[in-house]
């Protein structure tokens, strides 16, 4: 007989060998992934308590900016071009690749690539 004596939850089971690797491999797999999740919840509850930290000192302050930065960026992209003002819908509404917009437009991916680079500065520039 090739059994195996082992502790199968909480009681002394005789299996053959091959169970027994299996179930001491299928253990240490389950330790391993309760380590990983330990470490993401705690990583998780730092960065938590660290955004509420942040932004406890002045929630009203910076609901304020957040709503100028908004209309800010509104009023940039209400200046764009048509043409810029698709592109930009079609690469953040539409969630197209470059190769998609590329397609739309008839020009190359690098082409979208360089657009939107240049839109984004555009839309980065402060709003005078």
């Amino acid at each position: 007989m090739n059994d195996t004596v082992v502790f199968y939850n909480g009681e002394q089971v005789s299996v053959p060998k091959e169970v027994a690797e299996f179930l001491e491999k299928d253990r240490k797999r389950a330790q391993a992934q309760a380590r990983q999740d330990k470490r993401h919840l705690s990583r998780s509850e730092f960065e938590t308590v660290l955004s509420s930290h942040m932004s406890a000192g002045r929630p009203l302050e910076q609901s304020v900016l957040w709503n100028l930065s908004l209309e800010n960026l509104r009023k940039a992209v209400a200046e764009l071009s048509a043409q810029e003002q698709e592109l930009l819908s079609l690469r953040c509404d539409g969630e197209l690749s470059m190769e998609e917009i590329g397609k739309v437009f008839g020009i190359s991916k690098m082409a979208v690539s360089k657009r939107l680079k240049k839109l984004y500065a555009k839309l980065r520039s402060p709003v005078i």
